[in-house]
């Protein structure tokens, strides 16, 4: 895939900006009149699903069309990656190339620039605040969920203020990543020998993983795909009702302990079924070395296993949980580990998951969001039960 868009940009707007750490990286920002932007930017970066009948929609739209001059500086503008980014002084115009449809398009800024698109041809002298990065394929995921989390930080700080994560911590308090869990905006923690910073989980991701087991909200029909594509979405729902959820503090260490072992044996099951993960472009392998550790438990990893595979393998063994009215408590059906049901199961839905990936472009990030990835590991981790019950 090779995409190229041009827009018209005065000279005195348009600035490159070398990254101070990475030669090969570089961020370009410029503004373009909203008559000048170009339809068709690759939208699959983006981890947001584009909802033009919320709030924050409406309150872009009501900004571009008050027509007041300001828009490019009352909105945060639209933020791609991409492969190549140039300005020719001659025509005034900034050529844009995408060549990989997982790791270059839009990172922030989908509301913004659907509503411009929509307004194109509206009449309007308003500009939009392009940022443009080359040069930060590694970091893809990273920059996305780092960009995307402004009104959902502030929420997030106010529930930690309000005390409402204590069911949370509950359940989790004791777990070796627990110290790493940033409830408020900025939080910090430090390893107890060496003093170095820790790398922070952010916690509207550990409710999103939580909510993947809401047994009350989510079915067999209705899966929690948004948990992947709107951390934000996942927080309101706890929000609703946060005492609700110390019904999950049995089972919450499993679910977490369930993340890290797929993380780390998803691509050898992948490959034990006769795949290569290795070839994929997203994998991060490097000849059998170390390349990271897992998001909880940091074990080591051979293979970088991208969110939009895991969350729906994880989501799979909601299937197991069931609710005891004694205990008022959720726990394993049959007190069956998860653990060793994805042992009995992990080569079919890895294999059942990749090929579905292929057939849909190979792009993790359209995985985690289509509704049929996660139907079809739930479904895998049902049958795996009914083989169990019939053994």
């Amino acid at each position: 895939m090779t995409i190229k868009k041009t827009m018209y940009v005065k000279e005195n707007s348009f600035r490159k900006l070398d990254d101070p750490f990475d030669t090969h990286a570089k961020k370009y920002v410029f503004y373009v009149k909203v008559s000048d932007v170009p339809e068709g930017i690759p939208m699959a970066t983006n981890p947001r699903d584009q909802r033009l009948t919320s709030g924050v929609a409406q309150a872009i739209k009501n900004s571009l069309e008050s027509n007041d001059g300001y828009f490019h500086l009352k909105n945060r503008g639209i933020v791609l990656s991409a492969k190549s980014c140039t300005y020719n002084n001659k025509s005034q115009e900034v050529t844009i190339h995408f060549t990989d449809d997982a790791l270059h398009g839009n990172i922030d800024g989908g509301h913004t620039y659907k509503i411009v698109c929509e307004h194109k041809n509206a009449g309007l002298d308003q500009y939009v605040q392009f940022e443009v990065m080359t040069g930060v394929e590694d970091i893809i995921e990273q920059l996305a969920e780092a960009r995307n989390t402004s009104v959902q930080v502030d929420e997030k700080s106010m529930a930690e203020l309000r005390q409402k994560f204590d069911p949370i911590k509950e359940g989790l308090e004791g777990m070796p990543f627990f110290s790493r869990i940033a409830f408020k905006q900025n939080q910090q923690s430090f390893d107890d020998e060496t003093n170095k910073k820790l790398k922070m989980i952010d916690a509207r991701e550990v409710v999103a993983i939580i909510n993947m087991f809401n047994i009350e909200k989510f079915d067999s029909v209705n899966h929690p795909v948004r948990a992947y594509s709107s951390k934000a979405k996942m927080l309101e729902l706890y929000l609703e009702n946060p005492e609700s959820y110390r019904k999950y503090v049995n089972i919450m260490p499993d679910i977490f302990d369930l993340y890290d072992t797929i993380e780390m044996e998803f691509a050898s099951a992948f490959n034990e079924a006769g795949g290569r993960y290795g070839r994929k472009k997203y994998s991060g392998y490097k000849d059998g070395a170390v390349i990271g550790t897992t998001k909880f438990g940091l074990h080591d990893i051979y293979y970088k296993i991208p969110d939009g595979l895991i969350y729906p393998s994880v989501a799979a063994f909601r299937s197991l949980v069931v609710y005891n009215k004694a205990t008022q408590k959720y726990e394993w059906k049959n007190g069956v580990h998860p653990i060793q049901v994805w042992d009995q199961c992990k080569t079919a839905m890895t294999s059942q998951i990749l090929n579905f990936a292929s057939a849909i472009g190979d792009n993790p990030n359209a995985v985690g969001k289509d509704s049929n990835i996660w139907n079809l590991a739930y479904m895998t981790v049902l049958l795996q039960q009914g083989v169990n019950r019939n053994e």
